[in-house]
C-alpha cells in the first residue's frame, strides 16, 4: 500500500517524531511504500473559507504555499497516517492546517484507512 505519513510537530527529535519513524520502517519492512513528510516545517496557511476551491478554482485551492508539494501524495495515498502531539487539548496547529487545506478534494480518491499517531 502507499502511505503517506504527515508528522506535525515542531520538535524535530521529539516523541512525535519517533512514533511516525518507527511507525515508517515497520511498514516498510512490512512491504509498503512510505513517504514521511514533517508538515511542522513547511510554509502552509490555514483554509481561508473562501469557497475558491469549490467554484472557480474547480477543487485548486486558491493559495499557492507548501500544500502544493501535498496534494498529490495525499491524492495517490491509500492510507493516511497523521502524527501530532496533543497541545492544549487539541491536535497541533501545524497539523490543523494540512488537514483544513484537504476541504478542496473533500475524501482523497485513493484513500482506504487512516490512523493517529498521537503524544502529549
Amino acid at each position: 500500500m502507499q502511505i503517506l505519513i504527515l508528522q506535525g510537530s515542531p520538535r524535530a527529535k521529539g516523541n512525535t517524531a519517533w512514533m511516525a519513524e518507527e511507525f515508517k520502517n515497520a511498514a516498510e519492512a512490512a512491504g509498503h511504500q512510505v513517504t514521511l513528510v514533517n508538515v511542522a516545517h513547511k510554509h502552509i496557511a490555514g483554509c481561508l473559507a473562501c469557497e475558491y476551491c469549490h467554484g472557480k478554482g474547480n477543487g485548486a485551492c486558491i493559495q499557492k504555499d507548501d500544500m502544493q508539494e501535498l496534494y498529490p501524495l495525499i491524492a495517490e495515498a491509500e492510507v493516511l497516517v497523521l502524527a501530532a502531539p496533543i497541545y492544549y487539548f487539541t491536535l497541533s496547529a501545524q497539523i490543523q492546517a494540512p488537514i483544513h487545506r484537504c476541504y478542496n478534494m473533500m475524501t482523497p480518491p485513493k484513500l482506504k484507512k487512516m490512523a493517529l499517531l498521537l503524544s502529549s
